[in-house]
């Protein structure tokens, strides 16, 4: 499904893990050199600065290539902006399939410009194009074109922005078509957040999507923060009397306070528990967010020393956390993997491949044993 040519991104992996290793001195860096040399990568991935460059000079050529087409038909342009800058968005989508198709380029800033303007022309038309509809089909479909732009980017903005639709659809779902909308909507939405995340972190797993690993790391961390703010007291609060007009102190009162308070602890226990970072740091994130709902409803102290105290006491956790873990336990270390995406099998097959090559043989020759008779290699007897 993605734009870009997989054989050359699996390349980039194997390089990768490659170096990993030899920095680990797991293999010789002879070792790295000839997988390297086995495994070239010619796409075009520039440094941060001049990836950030491309892209905006990207989005800058659009915006004034669909400028100068609008002053041109401006007359036209005006009675229906929304579908002009919708035809705009296709356009640059189109640019980016067949750039792709005929540049070797892999996050280079160029693609991701022309997939950022795309989404943007095409949402932002939509949005405002649909303004006085139901936001149920606003969210669908801006839920399925954000699915297909991540789909063959693996951008993970792009795919954030879509998890945001998706649940904004759940909301507005909920709240259109579910009676008792307002005891239902913030179990619904763990159901979804919960869900989501088992999803994620199973394809995550699979050797298949390795190319979206960045993508469903986000996801996975999206998925987490939904979780937590759909059971915390103080969003559930504020989002009833906002959205469904509830008046008073939300349903289940103390369960959403349990869940406020216990929810960190508990990303931090999972993270420890399956040697994942994505769920311990979410955990050690919504530490403060629920120092800050019990502040927001129980002023124990000024918010200046609890902001003091909370960032002391996470320093604290940080470097104990971090000292404890230097010296691997358990499998779980602050030391960084050795093989990044492609996986340590594939890896262990390619060293085995590069040293254990068969050693030349030298050619026999052919020896002349002495006769009995005259000719060659006679030895003189007869």
């Amino acid at each position: 499904m993605l734009i870009y040519n997989t054989a050359q991104l699996d390349n980039r992996l194997i390089r990768q893990d490659a170096e990993d290793a030899a920095d680990a001195v797991m293999i010789a860096p002879e070792t790295a050199k000839r997988i390297a040399a086995a495994h070239p990568y010619t796409l075009y991935s520039p440094n941060i600065f001049v990836r950030i460059g491309l892209m905006l000079a990207t989005m800058l050529v659009v915006l004034l290539a669909a400028g100068l087409v609008f002053l041109v038909m401006i007359d036209g342009a005006l009675r229906s902006i929304e579908i002009f800058f919708i035809v705009w968005g296709v356009l640059a989508y189109g640019t980016l399939e067949m750039w792709m198709s005929t540049h070797a380029h892999y996050r280079s800033g160029v693609d991701e410009g022309l997939a950022w303007m795309s989404v943007l022309m095409i949402g932002i038309s939509l949005m405002s194009l649909m303004e006085n509809q139901s936001p149920v089909g606003l969210y669908a479909i801006l839920s399925i074109i954000g699915a297909w732009f991540a789909l063959r980017t693996s951008d993970p903005g792009i795919a954030f922005c879509t998890w945001c639709c998706a649940i904004m659809l759940v909301v507005h779902f909920a709240i259109w078509y579910i009676p008792g909308a307002r005891y239902l909507l913030p179990f619904l939405v763990m159901a979804v957040a919960g869900a989501g995340y088992f999803l994620f972190t199973r394809m995550q797993r699979q050797f298949r999507f390795r190319h979206y690993d960045l993508a469903l790391s986000v996801l996975r961390l999206a998925a987490l923060a939904t979780f937590y703010l759909a059971g915390n007291y103080f969003i559930v609060h504020h989002a009833g009397q906002e959205l469904l007009g509830m008046e008073g102190t939300p349903p289940f009162p103390w369960l959403f306070w349990t869940l406020s308070l216990l929810l960190p602890p508990a990303y931090i226990w999972l993270g420890l528990r399956k040697k994942d970072r994505v769920p311990l740091a979410m955990g050690l994130i919504l530490t403060a967010a629920a120092v800050f709902t019990v502040r927001a409803y129980h002023a124990v102290m000024s918010l200046e020393t609890a902001m003091a105290l909370g960032g002391i006491v996470l320093i604290a956790v940080s470097y104990i956390a971090h000292r404890y873990l230097k010296t691997p336990k358990r499998g779980f270390t602050t030391q960084a993997m050795n093989t990044r995406s492609f996986g340590a099998e594939q890896l262990e097959g390619l060293i085995i491949a590069e040293t254990m090559q068969h050693a030349p043989q030298p050619a026999e020759t052919t020896r002349f044993g002495g006769g009995s008779g005259g000719g060659g290699g006679a030895g003189g007897e007869f």
